[in-house]
Order: structure tokens, then C-alpha cells, then sequence
């Protein structure tokens, strides 16, 4: 049976990293960067189940602290790609590993719920190492990306460094170590941002890998929409939220999604890293609303939502629109003023109900936040048609009302 050429290629030739972004070629998401998300899964999973079980304030709070490295894996394979992956033997065994040690931070995601996180420690050392070890390669290869590499590969040594002098230590001060290390590991883009003019990053490729990954964590609305009327008998009231919670993903699925063009977003500095940090907070509503359904469901025949779950489904959903509204402000989507005003609108009215539906029954109340989300929708689209129809009233010379 033949060879394909590639992949005689593949196997005998070591093709060393080039600056791919100056090269003026049209970036898809590889193959790779799709089986790449998919350990993330299992992340995503394992912070929703640590939130559903613990909503308190300090569970928000942990989940918040452990969401960060989680991403932060993501995006730092995730950009290195986007500049500098020629797909040869060496990067693919190299972001296989970087998989393993993934799957590893993910399992020992409930220890840190319950303070012990040696090992997750240890994993995120290993996926830090392995991106380290990635930029080096790159530094003898792309001379041209050189000052960008030195602050990437040493502000990374340094993030690292610091999570292996916390592995002797007791909380709270290993936590203090790990969040030091985080806040200067994600500082470093913002530090180095005068480089990425000589050394930017595709326009369109970094939006859709973000866009994939939201596919990724809003895949755990839906799979909290099946696995929350399982062994339920079907209780009415149980499986008519699961049928909300459905239409909330889908609406937060169309509001992401659905203005029908090809995502791209501006290439200056301060756009892109606005773009790439509000996705922080966006990602991990994102996931809170997961946990939020579960919740709903499980507490269907109680009187009314407690707390937690009222803020992990409709402050989620807020926290959504509002961070949405800025990331969108940051592409090429011809957006519409009266969208970002119906958006912040929505979040309010969801942030009041959560603050205020401590005794609104959990059907009422899921019904309630996905009448929001959904309402968000239908404006967007009036605001589409009324702009279209405006416009060719223009095109034809028509008078336009004011």
C-alpha cells in the first residue's frame, strides 16, 4: 500500500520552526490543534464537577484559581503554533507529550479542591517545560523572532522556577507562589507587545482556535442538558429545565457565532491582547454556566435556587454577554452600537435576577435567564435587518429616517 508524499516527508525529514505569520498564507486550524483541544475536555469537565459540588464563595474562588493554568496551557501552545508550527516529527511528539502532561493537570484538578496540589504542580511544570524547550527550538531557527523568544522562553523559566520552590511548601504560601507565577506568565504578551508588529500573530487563525476552544467549554452546557435528566425518570420539571438549559447554550452558541462571517480580528497589539485576556473571564462563565444547568436540574423540585447556582447560571450568562460585547468590539464584524446595548442591558437584568430570585421557583428561574439570552438574540438579528434595509435604502438614493 503507497505512502502518501507527506507523510514520507513526515518521516524522514525534521522541518525546523520558520515565522509563519509573515508569510501571506490563509491559516485553518490543523488537525493537530483539534485533537490538541480535546484533552482539554476533560478539564473543562473536571472544573464544572468541582463547581457543581462546591458553589460556595470559596468554590467560585478555587475554580477561578485553577481555571487560570488550565488555560493558560492553552493558549501558550496555542500561540507558539500560530507563529512558528511547521507540523514536522519533533513538534508532534513534542504537543503529544504536552497532552499526556494536560490530561494529568486535568485528573488532579479535584486535589486542588481539596488542597493538595502536588501533582498538579508537578503536570503544570512538565506542560510549561515542554513549551520552554518548544522556544528554544525556535530561537536557533527563527533569528528574526528572537527578542520575542528571549522574553517568552525566560519569563516562562522564571513562571516555572517559581511553581517547583512551591512544591516543598504548605499552603497558603505554595498558592501565593503559583498565583505570582501566573500573574507574570500572563503579563508577559502585555510586556513584549512593542514586538508584535515584527512578529504578529494571524489575524484569522488566533480567532478561530479561540473559537474553538468556546465550542469546547460550551460543550459542557449541552453534555450537562443529557447527563441532567439521566436516572431521573423524567421528572417533569427536571427535564423541562434540561430542554432550557439547551436553548441557553444555543444561545450563547448564536451570539458568539452567529453573525455568518469569517472571524478575524485587528492585528494590533493592544486589540489582540484585549481579545485574548477578556476570554479569561468569558471561558470561565462559560463553564460556570455548565455547572449552573447541572445545578438547576438537580434542584428542580426544590422551592427556589440557592446562591451558588443562581450565580453560576445567570451571573455566568452576564459575565458572558458583557465580556463578549468587548472581545467582539475587537474584530472585524461590522458590530452595531444598539448590540452592545442590548448585551449590557441583558446582563443587568440577569445580575439583578440573581441577586433578587432567591425564591423564584428553578423552572421560573432558568426560564427567565434563557428568555434573556434569547431576547439578546432576536435584537441582534432586528438590528442586522434594520441596518441591511437601511443600507439599501442608501444604495438606492432613498431618504433615510432619522
Amino acid at each position: 500500500m503507497p505512502v502518501a508524499d507527506r507523510d514520507i516527508d513526515l518521516l524522514r525529514l525534521l522541518r525546523p520552526p520558520r515565522l509563519r505569520t509573515l508569510e501571506d498564507e490563509q491559516r485553518r486550524a490543523s488537525y493537530l490543534e483539534l485533537f490538541f483541544d480535546l484533552v482539554f475536555v476533560v478539564a473543562i469537565a473536571q472544573l464544572a464537577h468541582e463547581l457543581v459540588l462546591d458553589h460556595s464563595l470559596h468554590g467560585f474562588l478555587v475554580f477561578g484559581a485553577v481555571f487560570l493554568p488550565v488555560f493558560i496551557a492553552w493558549q501558550g501552545y496555542m500561540i507558539y503554533a500560530d507563529r512558528f508550527d511547521t507540523d514536522d516529527v519533533v513538534f508532534r511528539v513534542v504537543v503529544f507529550l504536552g497532552m499526556l502532561a494536560i490530561l494529568a493537570l486535568a485528573v488532579q484538578v479535584p486535589e486542588v479542591a481539596h488542597g493538595d496540589g502536588t501533582g498538579f504542580a508537578v503536570a503544570y511544570i512538565v506542560v510549561r517545560s515542554l513549551m520552554i524547550a518548544l522556544y528554544l527550538r525556535a530561537y536557533r531557527h527563527v533569528p528574526e523572532a528572537r527578542p520575542l523568544i528571549v522574553r517568552y522562553a525566560g519569563g516562562y523559566s522564571l513562571g516555572v522556577a517559581l511553581w517547583i520552590v512551591s512544591l516543598p511548601l504548605d499552603a497558603p504560601e505554595r498558592y501565593v507562589l503559583w498565583g505570582v507565577g501566573l500573574v507574570w506568565e500572563y503579563a508577559l504578551p502585555w510586556l513584549a507587545r512593542r514586538l508584535f508588529a515584527s512578529i504578529p500573530v494571524h489575524a484569522s487563525h488566533v480567532p478561530e482556535r479561540f473559537a474553538l476552544f468556546t465550542i469546547v467549554v460550551l460543550g459542557e452546557s449541552v453534555l450537562a442538558v443529557a447527563l441532567g435528566v439521566a436516572g431521573r425518570d423524567w421528572a417533569p420539571s427536571a427535564a423541562l429545565i434540561a430542554a432550557l438549559g439547551f436553548f441557553v447554550a444555543a444561545s450563547i452558541w448564536w451570539t458568539y457565532f452567529g453573525h455568518g462571517v469569517e472571524l478575524s480580528v485587528d492585528r494590533m497589539a493592544n486589540a489582540i491582547l484585549v481579545f485574548a485576556y477578556v476570554h479569561i473571564p468569558l471561558l470561565a462563565a462559560l463553564t460556570a454556566v455548565g455547572a449552573g444547568i447541572t445545578l438547576a436540574v438537580e434542584q428542580s423540585s426544590e422551592p427556589g435556587l440557592d446562591a451558588g447556582t443562581r450565580w453560576a447560571l445567570a451571573g455566568g450568562a452576564a459575565l458572558y454577554l458583557a465580556c463578549l460585547t468587548v472581545a467582539q468590539r475587537r474584530m472585524n464584524l461590522g458590530f452595531l452600537p444598539r448590540t452592545a446595548q442590548s448585551r449590557l442591558a441583558g446582563a443587568g437584568a440577569l445580575v439583578a435576577f440573581a441577586f433578587l430570585g432567591g425564591d423564584v421557583e428553578p423552572l421560573v428561574f432558568t426560564a427567565f435567564t434563557t428568555g434573556v439570552l434569547l431576547a439578546v438574540v432576536v435584537f441582534k438579528l432586528w438590528s442586522v435587518h434594520r441596518a441591511a434595509v437601511a443600507e439599501a435604502d442608501v444604495a438606492a438614493g432613498a431618504p433615510v429616517e432619522a
